[in-house]
């Protein structure tokens, strides 16, 4: 059997300095990435979950879904996008406590005169620490999904040459 193959050297050519500058400048697939893992993040966090898909360690039965009183701390996560590089996380400065967790601490009224608790008020209260929630995380499952996103976009890009 013979096969003859016409191959147009121009065309690989413009596919690669396509894929070339695509790379010199990925903020485009890098926002496409935040999007994603700013979403499976996102979903763990509604589920409960630490990024390797256990769950949040438990507390008491709080009255309140943890992370969701007033909505602020979730509210802060987002992903940014600076040149060549992709920032995934929290500004709200209280995320490194769930995300760590925190030992014994000291809860003191500070605007008020006492703390009011289920019909009492200390000036002080001993708090027994939070455990560690994992909040962001880089699992296996998360980078299949960059690489998936990247191999999409890519595609994209090449089925923009042709």
């Amino acid at each position: 059997m013979l096969y003859t193959v016409e191959l147009q050297v121009q065309d690989y050519q413009l596919a690669l300095d396509t894929i070339c500058a695509e790379i010199a400048t990925p903020a485009q697939m890098l926002g496409s990435i935040g999007e994603t893992l700013h979403r499976v993040n996102s979903e763990r966090h509604d589920r409960g979950q630490n990024p390797d898909g256990t769950p949040w360690a438990a507390t008491k039965p709080p009255k309140r879904r943890m992370l969701h009183q007033h909505g602020d701390l979730l509210g802060s996560f987002s992903y940014q996008v600076h040149g060549g590089e992709l920032k995934l996380g929290f500004s709200d400065h209280k995320a490194k406590w769930h995300h760590y967790g925190t030992g014994p601490y000291v809860i003191t009224a500070v605007k008020a005169r006492a703390l009011a608790f289920n019909g009492m008020y200390r000036k002080r209260v001993r708090h027994p620490g939070l455990p560690a929630r994992r909040l962001v995380g880089f699992p296996d499952a998360d980078k299949q999904l960059v690489a998936d996103v990247v191999d999409d976009h890519l595609q994209l890009i090449l089925n923009r040459v042709r």
